[in-house]
């Protein structure tokens, strides 16, 4: 009873605070709310059983990945295999796309599959800038030379990653969990401030 009446007193609070934010607050919530709700459904239950654009994504960063450490060693001995794997989905398995660095097609330097491709940071990117205020062709430069920058910082993070593992194995845990994800976030944060610090540098100069 005492735990149901705070969070009673929780949730008003809440409701308090957002009807106190400036209008353009409000909008921005609304906007994500929405989107957020409306990426899920079409990426669990449309996008996910047909791989689309994931096996895409995960077979471009293999084989970019594949020719990063190619040039970076000076060689052509490593090469990208596709293949497809069943992963379990919630209650539903469904196919995914593998792609594994191959060094002289024998041993393995890398796996890489959905999780990995960076599709729900670009959509993460890409749904900040539409929730934000702003001219929707600026939006849309925006939106897709983030896309590309964030598509090239994955490569050289995955390129990385197999120079770890060949030379430094003993760290490719920390790098791969810790290490290059705060990269990748970093990344894409300074990406929106540059949108946000250029936009209001414009409303300004107008």
């Amino acid at each position: 009873m005492k735990l149901n009446i705070q969070l009673k007193l929780w949730f008003q609070q809440v409701i308090n605070s957002i009807q106190q934010l400036p209008k353009e607050a409000k909008v921005f919530l609304g906007r994500a709310l929405l989107l957020f709700v409306a990426w899920k459904i079409l990426y669990i239950l449309v996008l996910i059983p047909n791989e689309v654009p994931d096996s895409w994504l995960v077979k471009q960063l293999g084989k970019a990945t594949a020719s990063f450490l190619n040039v970076y060693y000076h060689t052509d001995s490593f090469n990208t295999e596709n293949t497809l794997r069943r992963k379990l989905y919630g209650n539903d398995w469904v196919p995914v796309t593998y792609a594994t660095i191959n060094y002289k097609k024998s041993q393995k330097v890398l796996g890489i599959y959905q999780a990995c491709d960076g599709l729900e940071l670009m959509v993460l990117y890409a749904g900040f800038i539409i929730c934000f205020s702003g001219f929707w062709i600026r939006k849309l430069v925006f939106i897709v030379l983030g896309i590309i920058g964030l598509f090239l910082i994955n490569i050289l993070r995955s390129g990385l990653l197999g120079i770890i593992s060949l030379q430094f194995p003993i760290h490719f845990e920390f790098a791969h969990k810790y290490f290059f994800n705060l990269v990748v976030y970093g990344f894409t944060f300074l990406l929106w401030m540059f949108y946000i610090s250029s936009s209001k540098l414009k409303s300004t100069k107008s």
